[in-house]
């Protein structure tokens, strides 16, 4: 027996992510059975969950590591 999840989203997003899962070799139901096994081993998201900063989006890591360091 297996139960149905359903949720609504953003059709480029899964467009891209089905993508990126059918380069692994995942189906997208396998990657959501991986994502939900982690959630209750860890019992949290299997990964940090933060807001960006408007640096991200210009900066590489080591960039903003960098600028950051200049400042001291």
């Amino acid at each position: 027996m297996s139960a149905i999840a359903k949720s609504r989203i953003d059709p480029e997003l899964k467009r891209q992510a089905e993508a990126v899962l059918a380069e692994i070799g995942l189906k997208p139901r396998a990657a959501l059975e991986l994502f939900y096994h982690q959630i209750v081993k860890r019992r949290a998201i299997p990964f940090p969950v933060q807001a960006d900063s408007p640096e991200d989006d210009v900066l590489s890591p080591a960039a903003r590591r960098n600028e950051l360091a200049d400042e001291f």
